[in-house]
């Protein structure tokens, strides 16, 4: 009887040092989770010639003037969000250090309150920039 005991443990132990021996062999293939998660920034799109918005730097955002900001930034879920219109002095109400880390943020340079240019949401591209007539 001891030797059957014997013999069954062996037996279990070398299936159970196999298959830790297999599971811990290393893969073939690269682990790309990280590079495959990764969101793709795309660069900041300029404005069509003639258009009231004017791409900015975002030390040039005065928090204090009467001036419309649009901003466009990831909600950190591969989303991509826009802001705005907003004005200058209003811009604490988005949060101003989350407005001023968008990867675009435009001036709107025209007359009276734009309408907020359509993005994908995907890419965060502008696909319409909803430009007013007649306000230059």
């Amino acid at each position: 009887m001891k030797k059957w005991i014997n013999i069954l443990g062996t037996i279990g132990l070398t299936a159970t040092i196999t298959t830790t021996l297999i599971s811990c062999e290393k893969s073939e293939k690269p682990n790309n989770n990280k590079e495959e998660n990764k969101s793709i920034t795309p660069k900041p799109q300029q404005p069509p010639e003639g258009s009231n918005w004017k791409l900015i730097n975002y030390n040039n955002v005065d928090i204090y003037d009467e001036k419309y900001y649009f901003g466009i930034g990831n909600n950190g879920l591969n989303d991509w969000i826009s802001y705005g219109p907003i004005k200058g002095k209003e811009i604490w109400k988005v949060g101003v250090s989350f407005f001023l880390s968008c990867k675009a943020i435009y001036r709107w340079d025209g007359n009276g309150e734009p309408e907020t240019p359509t993005i994908n949401e995907n890419t965060g591209e502008i696909t319409d920039w909803k430009e007013q007539k007649g306000t230059k």
